[in-house]
């Protein structure tokens, strides 16, 4: 009996102890703030409203410290469309960062203005409306494309 109680001591024990979750001793992540400098790179649109992109079509843009940015995409047609531009953040009275845009060539404005804000480690970046949500990842370079 005596080694009975020991033995379910130490399975308690053990039990307790494998149910504990491990200690993570990395400090958290601050919070990047969209600005210039954190936004430059290029970008893969990886989701739009939810849902991930169909096989085979993309958007990828390109943003610079210079307010300019390269997109191409081939979301309204079979074959990849190149637009550039230029862009800004501001702040709303609400104090979220939006993203605008103007494409070139007298095309005309981006269809909205958005919220834009980082997720994660920096690595993905939400814009976001009433109507529209899209997720980025940010990745190397933009892939050669036909």
């Amino acid at each position: 009996m005596k080694h009975f109680k020991l033995l379910l001591l130490m399975a308690s024990a053990l039990l307790m102890f494998s149910c504990e979750k491990p200690i993570n001793n990395d400090p958290p992540l601050p919070e990047a703030e969209v600005t210039l400098r954190t936004i430059a790179g290029a970008w893969q649109l990886t989701e739009w409203n939810g849902k991930a992109l169909q096989e085979g079509t993309y958007l990828y843009i390109e943003l610079d410290k210079s307010q300019h940015f390269e997109m191409w995409d081939n979301l309204g047609s079979m074959y990849t469309e190149h637009k550039t531009g230029s862009f800004a953040i501001t702040k709303d009275e609400n104090e979220r960062t939006i993203i605008t845009g103007q494409y070139d060539h007298g095309v005309g404005d981006w269809n909205n203005s958005y919220v834009a804000y980082f997720m994660a480690n920096g690595d993905h970046m939400a814009w976001t409306t009433d109507t529209e949500n899209m997720l980025f990842k940010r990745i190397d370079t933009i892939p050669e494309l036909n």
